[in-house]
């Protein structure tokens, strides 16, 4: 397996739809279409995807941004907010801001290789209208990961 660090590799990604997303529970009128894009930034460079999804549960109670398909070589996930498959007692992502823990969960695939923010350190902060924002946390090697991503 290749350091998460290793590659100073820009890849694109094609869009697709993710069984993993929200949105295999929510109907069509959630999802808000658009060209999603996200910079992941290790710390041997950034790792670029582009050509996604992004969705938005009712009221914005979540948003999901899907870049490649899950089990490609090259993909990136991220869910923040009040899913269908968080807890109840999850803060929305209704407003933006910070969210931690169940709140948040950022996966990234590149040359293959999965990668998951670890739950302890992850934390998403989303724009007011939950169309962008930052990531942070460490993988569970320690690797320090951050990154941005847009609608």
């Amino acid at each position: 397996m290749p350091s998460p660090g290793a590659s100073n590799a820009g890849p694109a990604a094609t869009p697709a739809a993710s069984a993993a997303s929200p949105a295999a529970s929510a109907g069509q009128a959630d999802f808000t279409g658009g060209t999603a894009t996200a910079t992941v930034t290790l710390p041997g460079g950034a790792l670029t995807y582009a050509g996604g999804s992004c969705e938005h549960g009712p009221a914005d109670a979540w948003v999901a941004v899907n870049i490649g398909q899950p089990n490609g070589a090259e993909y990136f996930g991220l869910v923040a907010g009040r899913s269908p498959y968080s807890p109840t007692d999850v803060r929305t992502a209704t407003g933006g801001g910070t969210l931690k823990g169940d709140a948040v969960l950022v996966t990234y695939r590149h040359a293959g290789s999965p990668f998951v923010l670890d739950h302890d350190s992850a934390s998403v902060f989303l724009i007011v209208d939950a169309s962008g924002g930052t990531f942070s946390g460490h993988l569970a090697d320690g690797t320090n990961v951050s990154g941005t991503f847009a609608c």
